[in-house]
């Protein structure tokens, strides 16, 4: 989590821990969604921002680790956004009751050492599953540079 909040004692709230239901596991690359899913209604912001193919290649990764585990990777995915000290709870958006159930298992669920690994190997800390992606609605402007007059 941002480390001016650390610095600040401030609890960080994400919101979207399952990246949009990419984190289900239900989106595969070069297929088509499901009409009844986030994407295949077409919202714009999954297909903006987590519905890269590198993002789907890795969440069927997690979802293979986590059920080999004995757990979902749903439960799996919240319980590792809610095992960051600097996270004070998530803003979760079930569409269904089915849905929210399946989140509650996240909190019986324990990350070890291992799985903090799996994860930091699958995708560098503080950065996103894409090289060098930026979400287009929070570009990062770089610095400021002084202009000097010679």
């Amino acid at each position: 989590a941002d480390p001016c909040c650390k610095s600040y004692g401030l609890g960080v709230v994400p919101y979207s821990p399952l990246a949009r239901g990419v984190l289900t596991g239900k989106y595969m690359t070069n297929q088509t969604p499901d009409t009844n899913s986030r994407a295949g209604r077409g919202d714009a912001r999954i297909h903006q921002t987590e519905l890269r193919s590198e993002s789907l290649v890795i969440a069927q990764k997690i979802k293979e680790y986590a059920e080999a585990k004995g757990v979902s990777s749903v439960a799996f995915s919240l319980a590792w956004v809610l095992n960051n000290k600097a996270v004070s709870s998530v803003i979760a958006g079930p569409r269904t009751e089915q849905h929210w159930d399946s989140y509650m298992a996240a909190l019986d669920y324990s990350l070890t050492p291992e799985d903090e690994a799996f994860i930091d190997d699958l995708v560098k800390p503080s950065h996103a599953s894409t090289h060098g992606y930026t979400d287009p609605n929070y570009p990062i402007e770089g610095r400021e540079i002084y202009h000097h007059s010679i």
